[in-house]
């Protein structure tokens, strides 16, 4: 066997990589154990000075370690000195770091919001959404996701959420965001109610689901505070 063949074997054993981008949608977890699609992992490399960093855009060059997008699973992989043994570096990441990951993910959801919304994308305001959501039951522009602000008032949550339900809307709602994060993403004060449009043949609503299913493995997609809501239909 060849040292660069020894080498691709070795990393597959220990859920690293050296071409992020290379052939195959599947990694192995160095946490799990678990080959998921790359799009429910986060990758990691080592920085220059033997940090742990991490490649959220899966671009960075050198060996990289996949952990499956999720708090549990990083905190293990802390704690078993996993990072160190399959990036070979001698630094340990600090025990917050999940929440380090987490602040990472959402500034990189949030960005994508506001992308959205300065591409036509993202309507905000409670009667607006309502209006959105009768023209998609209408045949008209398609809604890729609700956005409702973790920290919103009950009755407008559930008056849209209900309304989601009767007409069987497909679209997921998303709560990963307080209103303050919603309303600095979209540009505008206090935004409780949003929701983002199907881009169409486009992918981004899509890579907004994307790392927000990502974001949901460090907080709830639904918030413990909607218990006894209506949150799914």
């Amino acid at each position: 066997m060849s040292r660069k063949a020894a080498r691709e074997r070795r990393d597959r054993v220990r859920g690293g990589d050296h071409d992020a981008r290379g052939a195959g949608p599947e990694r192995r977890c160095i946490s799990t154990g678990l080959t998921l699609p790359k799009e429910a992992l986060i990758r990691f490399v080592a920085g220059p000075d033997g940090e742990v960093v991490p490649d959220l855009g899966n671009e960075l060059p050198g060996r990289g370690a996949w952990v499956k997008a999720e708090r549990s699973a990083i905190d293990r992989a802390i704690g078993k000195g996993l990072f160190t043994k399959a990036l070979e570096t001698h630094i340990r990441p600090a025990d917050s770091f999940s929440h380090l990951v987490e602040g990472l993910l959402a500034k990189r959801a949030v960005s994508l919001l506001g992308l959205a919304r300065r591409s036509g994308l993202v309507i905000t305001g409670f009667e607006r959404v309502k209006e959105a959501m009768d023209t998609h039951e209408g045949g008209g522009p398609r809604l890729a996701a609700l956005l409702e602000a973790s920290d919103g008032s009950v009755d407008g949550r559930r008056s849209i959420l209900a309304k989601a339900k009767a007409m069987e809307l497909e679209a997921p709602v998303c709560g990963l965001f307080s209103s303050a994060e919603l309303s600095m993403a979209l540009g505008s004060a206090n935004v409780i109610h949003a929701c983002l449009l199907s881009a169409g043949a486009g992918t981004l609503h899509a890579r907004f689901l994307q790392e927000a299913a990502r974001l949901a493995g460090f907080r709830a997609m639904t918030p413990a505070s909607w218990a006894g809501q209506v949150t799914e239909y």
